[in-house]
C-alpha cells in the first residue's frame, strides 16, 4: 500500500487504520507521521479545490494547484473568522435564506436550495438543515458577539464519534481500560442536546461510553436553545459597548421568555438535584463526568461538603475543557475534583469547535495532539510556518483531516508552544506545553492576523463570501 492509501485510510476511517488502539497513534515515529499527514493534506485538497468556492477563491487567488509542502498548507490556513464572516444583518434580521447561501459557499455539499425562506429563529434555520440536508451544522458559543457556523457532515460527525472511546481510554492505566462491551454511568454536566460544537458531541458520549440512554445523565434533561445562546452574547457585547438599551431582540424569541425563564428557574437547583437524584445512586459505580472546570468546580464542592469522597469506583473519568471562561477558580480546584470523584487523574483536554476531536493531557503536562490533527505553527507576525522540529511558540494552526466536505485548515487565535521531540511520558506524537494562551488577552483584545503572503488572497475570499448577500 503506497503512502497516500495509507494517509486516505488513516484520514477516512482513523479507528479501523489503528486497530482501535489509541496506543498506535500516538506512538509513530516522527518522519512517518510527516509523510502520512502532508499526503493526507494533498488528499483532501485535490477533492475539494474544486468543490468548495472560497477554498477556489484563495487557492486561485495564491496560484496554488496542489500541495506539496507543509508551506503550501500554511498559506491555505483560513483566519478563525472565515466561519462567522456573514454580515451581522443575517441574523439580527433573520435573513436566513442568505446565510444559507453563505454557508453554501464553505461546503462541498450543496444546500442554496433549501426552503429556509420561512425560518424566523436560528433553531428553526438548523432544523431545517438537519432534516433537509446531510449536513449537522454546529455553531461557537458566541463570546464574541456573534456565532462562527461549520458545515459538518452527519458522515463526518459517524467517523469523529467512533474515535471517542478509543481516544478517551489511551490516556487511561491499562489496567483501569474497560473492555469493549463495559460502559460507563455518563454525567455530562451540561444541556442534554444542542448545536454547539460541545452539544453536538454528546452524542458521543451516549453512544459510544454510556451505551444507552439510561446510563446518560445530563445535568440539564432539556436542549439548549441556539437562539438564546446567540441573545446571550449579543446582550454581553451590546453591555460591553453601553448599547443594551438601543438592542432589539426577535419578536419570537420574545415570545419565549416564559419558556425561557422556567428553564432558568430549573438550572438554579441543578446540582442539587443532580446529587439528590442521580450520584446518589451512583456510588460506587463506573463513571465518566464531563463539563467546563467551573462545573466540575461547583459539583465536587457540593459532594465534598455533603461529606462524598470518592464517590465513583476505580476505572471512573473525569473530563473538563474549556478553561475558567471568566469564572474564579479556586486554588486545588483539582485536586478537590478528584478527592470527590476518587480518581486518579482530572483529565484535561485542548480542543476547539473547529476540529472534531479533543486532545488529551498525558501525565507529564502536555497536550498530545491526534495523528488525524495536522499542527501549523506560525510566526506571530508573518504567519509563515515555524520549524517543524524541536520546540518552538507561535500561533497556532491546524488543519483536520477528519474534514472530507468543508476545509478543514484553519489559523486559530491561540498561542501555543510544541515540542516535536517523543513526551517523557513514552508517546511519540506532537505535544503542547499546558500554557496555552488567547492572543486577544495578551496583546489587550487586539488579535489580528498578518500574513503578507496570504493575507490578500483570504481578504478576497472572505469579500467573495459576503458578495451579493450584504
Amino acid at each position: 500500500m503506497s503512502i497516500h492509501e495509507d494517509a486516505l485510510k488513516m484520514c477516512n476511517n482513523p479507528k479501523e487504520y489503528f486497530n482501535n488502539d489509541g496506543y498506535n497513534a500516538h506512538h509513530m515515529p516522527l518522519e512517518e507521521l510527516h509523510a502520512m499527514q502532508l499526503a493526507g493534506a494533498q488528499a483532501r485538497f485535490s477533492a475539494l479545490r474544486d468543490q468548495i468556492p472560497v477554498l477556489q477563491s484563495v487557492a486561485d487567488n495564491l496560484g496554488i494547484d496542489k500541495v506539496d509542502s507543509f508551506e503550501a498548507i500554511g498559506l491555505l490556513l483560513f483566519p478563525h473568522t472565515m466561519y462567522k464572516s456573514y454580515p451581522s444583518s443575517f441574523l439580527e434580521k433573520s435573513r436566513f435564506t442568505d446565510l444559507t447561501k453563505w454557508l453554501d459557499r464553505l461546503t462541498a455539499v450543496s444546500i442554496s436550495s433549501l426552503p429556509v425562506g420561512d425560518c424566523e429563529t436560528i433553531d428553526e434555520w438548523l432544523d431545517v438543515l438537519d432534516d433537509e440536508s446531510q449536513l449537522r451544522v454546529l455553531h461557537s458559543s458566541g463570546t464574541s458577539g456573534t456565532m462562527s457556523f461549520l458545515p459538518r457532515t452527519k458522515r463526518e460527525y459517524e467517523t469523529f464519534f467512533g474515535l471517542t472511546r478509543m481516544c478517551l481510554l489511551e490516556a487511561l492505566k491499562e489496567e483501569l481500560r474497560p473492555g469493549d462491551n463495559d460502559f460507563f454511568h455518563v454525567i455530562s454536566l451540561g444541556f442534554s442536546t444542542g448545536r454547539s460544537g460541545a452539544l453536538r458531541a454528546q452524542q458521543a458520549f451516549r453512544e459510544q461510553l454510556a451505551g444507552s440512554d439510561d446510563r446518560y445523565h445530563p445535568l440539564h434533561d432539556v436542549p439548549m436553545s441556539s437562539d438564546v445562546m446567540y441573545m446571550a452574547a449579543r446582550l454581553r457585547r451590546a453591555e460591553a459597548r453601553g448599547e443594551i438599551d438601543s438592542l432589539v431582540v426577535n419578536p419570537k424569541i420574545r415570545a419565549r421568555r416564559q419558556e425561557f425563564e422556567e428553564t432558568q428557574r430549573s438550572l438554579a437547583q441543578s446540582i442539587r438535584r443532580l446529587f439528590d437524584e442521580v450520584i446518589a445512586g451512583l456510588i460506587d459505580q463506573r463513571v465518566f463526568m464531563v463539563g467546563m472546570w467551573s462545573q466540575l468546580q461547583a459539583v465536587a464542592g457540593e459532594g465534598l461538603a455533603r461529606g462524598i469522597t470518592e464517590a465513583f469506583a476505580p476505572g471512573s473519568i473525569v473530563q473538563g475543557g474549556g478553561g475558567a471562561k471568566g469564572a474564579v477558580m479556586e486554588d486545588g480546584w483539582e485536586d478537590d475534583v478528584k478527592r470527590f470523584a476518587g480518581v486518579q487523574r482530572f483529565m484535561n483536554t485542548y480542543g476547539m469547535s473547529e476540529l472534531m476531536s479533543v486532545n488529551y493531557l498525558c501525565e507529564d503536562d502536555r497536550f498530545h495532539l491526534q495523528p488525524w490533527i495536522v499542527p501549523m505553527i506560525l510566526d506571530p507576525d508573518s504567519s509563515k510556518p515555524l520549524p517543524r522540529a524541536g520546540v518552538q511558540t507561535g500561533r497556532a494552526g491546524f488543519m483536520d483531516l477528519l474534514a472530507q466536505t468543508y476545509w478543514g485548515g484553519f489559523i486559530s487565535g491561540d498561542e501555543v508552544t510544541i515540542d516535536w521531540l517523543p513526551c517523557r511520558c513514552g508517546r511519540t506524537s506532537p505535544n503542547l506545553k499546558n500554557d496555552i494562551r488567547r492572543f486577544s488577552d495578551k496583546q489587550g483584545g487586539d488579535d489580528k492576523i498578518n500574513c503578507a503572503a496570504a493575507d490578500e488572497a483570504h481578504g478576497a475570499a472572505i469579500n467573495f463570501l459576503a458578495s451579493d448577500l450584504g
